[in-house]
């Protein structure tokens, strides 16, 4: 039986990530501080909690599902990464065309990529005691080191990690199980209350906080969130502040995560449970329709920032309906729900 509070929690994920991937270039569109707030937003909890609820749901001994998470990766890889090169005019079959490359991950896929390592890391580092404390220490320290070449997604694989190594925790010592609600409802009340209280408190703070700042500090601020440069680049002012700024990003991501997460009803909700349930293949197919959608529309075609972000979020629920529609999901489960187990027995037959 599905839980469908987890469902629906990934489903509302999976619509913001492909929301916020077709705000990336609207940020530069308008003069307005909107766009850029709301994509600050978004990444300020919702791939941390979807990092976390992956660590959640680890398990150990799963070598069939790296080898199949491998195989989905390359697959995509190729087909993502030379679709953009086609709508960018680049030779398919050339060195220039991202898909060909499999040590760098094109776009979204680092998060396949990232998920790989850790399911082949875990059960090692999980031996050691404290070890989501030695995973941030790590991540802090790893964020002097300038050198980002994109193999392997190495610096998000390491900087995202000690979410993972949450949700494993918080699983091992069933500490989640205030994730999966009380069954009395005046008690569901108080966790989803508290959790709103603490999600808008943290949500005015940020946009108080920004309020007072210049328009260049949400860039800065918005890849500290995201981990996509070390300190020297993300907080040029004072490099050797970085550790204490992404242990504030740590702290406000996981407490804006788990108090998002209390704010989800329990219950079906038909089209956030299905996508929770498909939310793989959306997150694989969305990066399709998001580069042909910025390939022929203009960043922005509104006359105004807030019609922008209510078009777009539109479109993107929209493409959240056809790729978790029944026909395309029979259609995609060739590339995303590889059966390894039955090749590696007919192999065995063969034998």
């Amino acid at each position: 039986m599905r839980n469908y509070w987890y469902d629906n929690i990934k489903g509302v994920l999976v619509l913001l990530v492909v929301f916020g991937h077709l705000l990336t270039d609207v940020r530069g569109a308008y003069d307005d501080i909107l766009p850029k707030w709301v994509y600050l937003f978004l990444y300020t909890f919702h791939m941390p909690l979807f990092i976390m609820l992956s660590g959640y749901f680890y398990r150990e001994n799963r070598y069939l599902r790296v080898i199949q998470l491998f195989v989905v990766y390359v697959i995509w890889q190729v087909i993502l990464g030379s679709w953009f090169a086609f709508t960018e005019g680049i030779p398919i079959f050339s060195l220039e065309n991202p898909g060909l490359n499999l040590l760098k991950p094109y776009w979204a896929l680092w998060y396949l990529m990232a998920i790989i390592f850790w399911y082949i890391i875990t059960p090692y580092v999980t031996q050691l005691k404290g070890y989501v404390l030695y995973a941030l220490l790590f991540a802090l320290l790893f964020g002097f080191q300038a050198e980002a070449t994109g193999y392997f997604a190495l610096r998000k694989v390491i900087m995202f990690y000690p979410f993972f190594l949450i949700g494993n925790w918080m699983s091992e010592r069933n500490t989640l199980n205030f994730f999966e609600l009380p069954k009395r409802a005046e008690h569901r009340n108080r966790y989803r209350i508290g959790g709103a209280i603490v999600f808008t408190t943290l949500t005015l703070g940020l946009l108080v906080s920004m309020r007072v700042q210049q328009d260049d500090t949400f860039y800065h601020i918005g890849n500290l969130f995201k981990f996509r440069f070390a300190y020297d680049t993300a907080v040029p002012e004072a490099m050797w502040s970085g550790p204490f700024a992404f242990l504030i990003v740590y702290t406000v991501s996981l407490l804006m995560s788990i108090s998002f997460a209390l704010i989800i009803p329990g219950r079906q909700l038909p089209i956030f449970s299905r996508a929770g349930q498909y939310s793989l293949y959306v997150y694989l197919v969305h990066v399709f329709f998001v580069v042909a959608w910025k390939a022929f529309i203009p960043a922005g075609f509104m006359p105004t920032s807030w019609m922008q972000l209510l078009v777009l979020f539109g479109v993107a629920f929209v493409m959240v309906l056809v790729i978790i529609s029944p026909p395309m999901v029979r259609l995609l489960r060739p590339l995303v729900e590889i059966d390894v187990k039955r090749v590696q027995n007919t192999k065995g037959v063969k034998g």
